[in-house]
């Protein structure tokens, strides 16, 4: 296995360095212009800067695609113009806009190791981001607003955006953070300028655009623990109209988790990414961009360690090593379910999909649309108790897809440029068939599936408009409408039990095999058809410092239970929630723009926050009962209020030549106003002396939400003058911090809290002043930190965590013409 990995490495270094050879051995003409003081610029992947002659720097601007507006300049990141007076610290025109979007260069990204969205945790305040239960499928929260929903069929508070299109199904966006131009995370309502509206906010990620000529390159990126991560693109014309761009990135090896009693490694990627893109200028006044993607994923699943086991049966002790874990494939299991017997946990989700974007010039108005079609199929065995018993092995099937069109006008500006507008039409169709297995033969006798249809569409409206009351101040208005409507279809639960074999003929027969027994449930519709809203005001007090303020209220659908349904009560539609959100906040550049400081303050109104809970259907066990067998059980409920406020800064330095400090601070507290909620010990224990199951509730108000209270990023980075004439070297170094933090349920204490942990990492990177090639040596998590990532997952016996990366050192090299 170890001597077949290494072969594959050697392989992928091999191509990364052929790909590294420029064509016929000197630079393709027209790749990379000098500059005025005759030196080439530094050009590599996300970097937007360069020494300047006196000391100073440079700034290297993108060229985005404009219609008819970029005749001069090549439509991408390669494309450099040098303007004498930019910021140091890039992304100017975000510095004029009003709100608090943290704005990741893909140099960033590369840096701090961001492999998946799951990994932008890191980089951004007021994130957190969550496995569900080890699958593949990430949860986001953003300032405390957020869906804990591991079968995924609801749509999430957090929206992801990959190329302009939106993925209301979380799943799909996952596989796709390989040649990256720009990530953009908006908290707060949104939807009022495209897509969807959502309460909690957007992640906006934009792949690299074709370029206008010839440019290619390849990385890669080797680390212990057999992990390697290899990138390869070209991009360049085909014509004078047509421009092309390939990419594709492969990730293997890393585990670095073992099964307790056998010693067998878990956890190695296996990652597959290919994506290609053409861009049109058929005229003057029209751009046209097509974007097909692709991702295979067949890593081994994320398994987690014992915090505390319940089960009076399997009595398996606390794990004193957090990365051991543990698993047994039933193998009548694995027969339901179609795997091999001798499978661990692992993934097989394959994701495509195809995008068309087009803008046209209209004169009065430029008129856009995107198109995407995407599907995706996912098939994961996840074991949720970390151990041999058999209480808590799961499997996860899905097909899933999704058809979107926007449609959208963006108006010019009109009386003497005072008017700004855009408006438009969203629609989606999402299809999603999903099927969960639990094999609970050694607690309950019986393998369960519960599995369903669930059509739905959204139909949305927005419109946003800018006026300026005077040159310097702005007043914003923005409204969007939007209808959700989404079916529960053929919502069945079937339970293939094993019996003793005289009770088996009794109940199933002569029949060897498990019997099966099917339980379907009625069809049930949601409908959501609301109003967001928003209005702000900014002043642009000085050219260098933006003061503004705003009020803006979010929705986000309703939607279904469908995780092991086995009483009607469950798949009741739970409704919409809403979100009032304030804000006030600035964003300044200070010292011949060597010092930006941004910082917001923000309070949230949230309603009806969705939220997995427990229902108590009443009555004796065994009693009738048209809701179902009586009992405690698990379903989404909405909390009718919560309150949350905070603050969140950002701070860029550039103090003298070649050195740059960044710095995020985020600060969240958050608590329940109005919440009680089943209390299911009480429960418990007042059926163990009645007989009878009756609801009890404990009242939460007042209690703490459980998210990070407090979230730090920061980066240090000094690149030399050059060394020997003609080379650089670049010291990186960089480090987060993440507050403790429980389960996602009220009052949680011991076992249920995440402690704080603080993680440290740093580079060096030797190029040379033309930047065609680069070496890099890298370790991250230095200090070797045992610390816990996503909230403790509580199964049917067991308690369990999920541990974070342990140190990995590792070095990456690679090239961009």
């Amino acid at each position: 296995m170890r001597s077949g990995r290494a072969g594959l490495l050697t392989v992928l270094s091999v191509t990364t360095a052929l790909a590294c050879l420029p064509i016929g051995g000197e630079m393709v003409p027209g790749a990379l212009a000098a500059t005025a003081d005759g030196r080439r610029p530094i050009h590599k992947p996300g970097h937007h800067r360069r020494p300047a002659a006196d000391g100073g720097a440079v700034a290297v601007a993108q060229a985005p695609v404009r219609p008819a507006r970029r005749r001069a300049a090549a439509a991408s990141p390669e494309a450099i113009d040098v303007v004498a007076h930019a910021s140091r610290f890039g992304f100017d025109a975000q510095q004029h806009q009003a709100g608090s979007t943290t704005m990741l260069s893909e140099e960033a990204l590369i840096s701090h190791h961001v492999n998946t969205v799951m990994d932008l945790q890191k980089l951004v305040p007021n994130l957190t981001i969550q496995t569900e239960s080890g699958s593949n499928a990430p949860s986001f929260y953003l300032r405390g607003i957020g869906l804990e929903d591991y079968t995924q069929n609801n749509m999430p508070s957090v929206m992801t955006y990959f190329d302009g299109v939106a993925y209301p199904l979380s799943p799909m966006s996952s596989g796709q953070m390989f040649d990256i131009a720009t990530v953009g995370v908006d908290p707060g309502p949104v939807g009022f300028t495209h897509g969807m509206a959502d309460t909690g906010g957007e992640v906006r990620i934009e792949s690299r655009a074709p370029t206008r000529t010839l440019h290619y390159g390849a990385s890669e990126d080797l680390a212990t623990r057999d992990r390697s991560k290899t990138t390869l693109y070209v991009s360049g014309p085909i014509t004078n109209s047509l421009q092309y761009r390939l990419a594709g990135q492969t990730v293997q090896g890393g585990a670095y988790r073992f099964n307790r009693v056998t010693g067998q490694s878990i956890g190695n990627a296996n990652l597959g990414a290919l994506r290609g893109r053409l861009a049109w200028q058929p005229d003057a006044k029209t751009d046209i961009d097509l974007i097909a993607n692709w991702s295979m994923d067949e890593s081994d699943a994320t398994a987690g360690f014992i915090l505390d086991d319940f089960s009076a049966v399997s009595h398996m002790p606390r794990d004193r090593n957090i990365y051991a874990t543990g698993w047994s494939l039933n193998p009548a299991f694995a027969k339901l379910v179609g795997i091999a017997p001798n499978s661990i946990p692992s993934y097989d989700d394959v994701t495509w999909g195809i995008t068309l974007k087009a803008a046209r010039d209209l004169g009065w108005a430029t008129l856009q649309t995107i198109g995407n079609f995407s599907q995706q199929q996912r098939h994961e065995y996840v074991d949720r108790d970390a151990s041999a018993f058999r209480s808590g092995d799961s499997f996860f099937a899905g097909n899933s897809n999704v058809f979107s069109q926007e449609v959208s006008l963006k108006g010019r500006p009109v009386l003497d440029g005072r008017l700004e507008w855009i408006a438009g039409l969203y629609y989606n169709r999402a299809r999603a068939f999903g099927a969960n297995w639990f094999d609970m033969s050694d607690t309950a006798g019986y393998i369960r599936d519960s599995f369903h249809n669930q059509p739905q569409e959204n139909f949305s409206q927005f419109a946003t408009l800018d006026y300026h009351i005077t040159h310097t101040v702005k007043f914003t208005f923005g409204l969007q409408h939007q209808s959700d409507t989404r079916s529960l279809v053929g919502d069945t639960v079937a339970q293939y039990y094993y019996l003793p074999s005289a009770t088996k003929r009794a109940h199933c027969g002569a029949d060897p095999a498990p019997c099966a027994s099917a339980n379907p449930f009625p069809t049930h519709g949601a409908l959501t058809n609301q109003f967001s809203g928003k209005v702000g005001l900014s002043w642009q007090a000085r050219p260098n410092l933006l003061l503004y303020a705003d009020i803006a209220r979010g929705v986000k659908p309703g939607g279904f239970t469908t995780n092991t349904t086995v009483a009607n009560v469950q798949i009741q539609p739970f409704k919409p929630e809403w979100v009032l959100a304030y804000e006030v906040g600035f964003k300044s550049d200070f010292f011949r723009r060597r010092l930006r400081l941004n910082g917001a303050l923000f309070w949230d109104d949230y309603h009806d926050k969705q939220m997995l809970g427990t229902l108590v259907i009443p009555g004796a066990l065994g009693a009738y009962n048209p809701e179902g067998a009586p009992g405690t059980y698990g379903s989404y409920i909405n909390i009718p209020h919560a309150q949350l406020w905070g603050t969140e800064f950002q701070i860029e330095a550039n103090p003298v030549r070649g050195l740059t400090l960044s710095q995020s601070i985020g600060y969240l507290r958050g608590k329940y106003t109005d919440y009680q909620q089943v209390n299911s010990a009480a429960v418990a224990a007042n059926f163990t002396r009645t007989g009878f199951y009756s609801p009890v509730y404990t009242n939460y108000d007042g209690a703490d939400m459980g998210m990070p209270k407090l979230t730090l990023n920061g980066q240090v980075s000094y690149e030399t003058r050059p060394v020997f004439r003609r080379y650089t070297l670049t010291f990186e170094g960089n480090y987060s911090y993440r507050d403790l933090q429980d389960s996602l349920q009220p009052r949680g204490s011991g076992v249920y809290v995440v402690p704080a942990y603080f993680l440290m990492g740093g580079s060096i990177t030797l190029r040379p002043r033309n930047g065609r090639w680069f070496v890099t040596a890298y370790a991250s998590n230095i200090l070797n930190r045992h610390y816990i990532d996503v909230v403790p997952v509580a199964a049917t016996t067991v308690l369990m965590g999920i541990s974070g990366e342990p140190r990995f050192v590792g070095g990456r090299f690679g090239c961009d013409f």
